[in-house]
């Protein structure tokens, strides 16, 4: 900048920039930069000129309200860029986020970002250094990140690929874009059923699916929003350029392990995670939103859909939309939804484990379980017999493999498998088989406290009943919220564990408690599920961590029980 335009560019109207092509061009950015933290350093040279000032206190003038702090100036100070050293010409500007009387920098620990790959993440999703570009060529731009951690290491991080981190991105991910499985579908012939069945095992089970929208294709009346958009959306769709991208992941469990395993940061921030994010002049804007499904609710923890507006022109400051824009990204992002539903059988089950990226190496997944063994061993015993399993469950895989284990011990009796699969709605279908001596079976709260009530005629065979296997209960809650299993047709659950958010839906009457387990149905379950505010029992649960807890002292866990499910 020349010594004019070095004078007057943060002022909210001015801006140097011509081409429209570039991200801003209204001149509030630099204001905000200016006003919104404890110190602004302003550098910049040409050939000829060189200028260097401060401006202090910015934020402490902007938030007073009581005429108090006077409006600050510029301060000359040296000029001195290391950054500048070698360009003719260019732009410097630092910013100090701390204390506001004495400038001191916070401490931004806390979001658990320690280097700088990690701080380049965060920023590519949650500043405009994460550019939005879906239906446009990348801006070329090159980012160098350096961060000081706390305890003095210095790291730095370079990128070319300055874009905002969308989540089909994330390496070791099996994702697939929508239409690759509609090309490879219409090249099989056949019916749908037919289709699927022979198509490559590349696009099943997919633990992301992703797509981009443009304009056009949003308004195309035989497209996939056909009859969605009245005139007046079409025409706002049209002048805006609006593209929409959505990523739909298998399981909402994903955002975690995106917060806590690949970015690394503090457990629990989940700093991406479902939802619908509005974007203007290829920056994004705001926080997340939720998608205002009507049905199926489930579904919006595992869409993360973003919707981008040209010349959007958010309320300055406030960054927010207009409401007629924000009306049609939240409809853009409700039919989103309704499409990527179209493609749930090429997506992996969601079981409630934790999705495992395909880019772990062998000897890594090796080391792991051995780890895994050591720090928590399952080590039982019944009659002389070991279990096979060695390591407490992680997954829904290690539930089925010790429920059959414990089945096999006679551990758990009076249950004869009909089928599992993992292509039907539901997991396995068995029967309750009851026979010979009644008191085999019957409830005794000494010898026999895994039986079933004293109602029931020995001998005793069921109709085919429904069995579902979970690692815990929150993913059969997400289940229930996307209507894709329903709570009518489960009659037991097989579970490690509860998990956090059972209480969202269910209460759970304790079976391994004083003589409850004398109203048990199946043989071995440990809990009666009831939906809240419901009188009825609607199916029930065996935790397998209860139960071998239960097994190795029954006193101890049943006090356990009644401090855990008294309510």
């Amino acid at each position: 900048m020349n010594r004019e335009e070095f004078q007057f560019f943060l002022k909210p109207n001015v801006s140097f920039k011509e081409s429209r092509d570039l991200r801003g061009h209204k001149g509030v950015g630099a204001t905000f930069l200016a006003y919104g933290y404890t110190l602004f350093l302003a550098q910049s040279k040409k050939p000829d000129s060189q200028f260097s000032v401060a401006l202090r206190g910015g934020r402490d003038w902007a938030e007073d309200v009581g005429g108090i702090t006077p409006r600050p100036k510029f301060e000359a100070r040296e000029f001195s860029s290391a950054e500048l050293d070698s360009e003719d010409s260019g732009t410097s500007i630092e910013i100090m986020i701390g204390d506001h009387s004495n400038e001191r920098p916070r401490d931004l620990g806390w979001i658990g970002a320690q280097n700088a790959s990690q701080w380049l993440d965060v920023l590519r999703l949650k500043t405009p250094l994460g550019g939005v570009y879906l239906t446009t060529g990348e801006m070329s731009v090159e980012v160098e990140v350096s961060v000081i951690a706390l305890d003095g290491t210095a790291t730095k991080a370079r990128t070319e690929h300055a874009e905002y981190y969308f989540p089909h991105e994330i390496n070791g991910l099996k994702c697939k874009n929508v239409r690759e499985i509609d090309e490879a579908r219409r090249k099989i012939k056949g019916d749908a059923k037919v289709q699927f069945q022979k198509l490559s095992s590349e696009y099943k089970q997919l633990e992301c699916l992703w797509e981009i929208w443009s304009a056009n294709e949003l308004i195309d009346d035989d497209g996939d929003f056909q009859e969605q958009f009245g005139d007046e959306e079409k025409t706002l769709i049209e002048r805006h350029d609006v593209s929409a991208y959505v990523a739909f992941m298998s399981s909402a469990k994903f955002w975690n392990q995106f917060n806590d395993d690949i970015l690394k940061l503090r457990k629990g921030r989940r700093i991406v995670h479902g939802g619908l994010q509005l974007a203007s002049d290829n920056m994004v804007q705001g926080d997340l939103s939720v998608i205002p499904l009507t049905s199926a609710i489930g579904y919006q923890n595992n869409s993360h859909i973003v919707v981008h507006f040209s010349n959007g022109s958010p309320d300055l400051g406030r960054k927010a939309f207009q409401p007629e824009l924000k009306s049609a990204a939240e409809k853009i992002a409700i039919r989103i939804v309704t499409i990527m539903r179209r493609y749930l059988s090429h997506l992996r089950p969601d079981t409630g484990s934790l999705v495992t990226t395909t880019g772990k190496e062998l000897f890594d997944w090796k080391n792991n379980q051995i780890r895994h063994r050591d720090r928590s061993p399952l080590d039982r015993s019944f009659e002389g017999r070991s279990l096979p399993i060695k390591s407490v469950p992680q997954q829904e895989q290690d539930v089925i493999a010790l429920f059959h284990e414990l089945l096999g011990l006679g551990v758990l009796r009076g249950l004869n498998i009909l089928a599992t699969s993992q292509h039907e709605r539901y997991d396995s279908l068995f029967l309750c088989n009851y026979t010979g001596e009644s008191d085999d079976w019957r409830y005794d709260s000494q010898r026999n406290p895994l039986g079933i009530a004293s109602d029931f005629p020995i001998p005793y065979e069921s109709e085919p009943k429904v069995l579902e296997y979970k690692f815990d209960l929150v993913s059969l809650i997400d289940d229930f919220s996307k209507e894709v299993k329903f709570i009518d047709q489960i009659d037991f659950v097989v579970a490690w564990e509860t998990g956090d958010r059972y209480k969202e839906r269910f209460f759970l009457q304790s079976l391994l408690v004083g003589d409850e387990g004398s109203t048990r149905h199946i043989f071995g379950s440990t809990h009666a599920a009831y939906i809240l505010g419901e009188p009825s029992r609607k199916f029930e649960v065996l935790l397998l961590k209860d139960l071998l807890s239960f097994l190795a002292d029954g006193a101890a866990e049943a006090a356990h029980q009644r401090t855990r499910y008294s309510d």
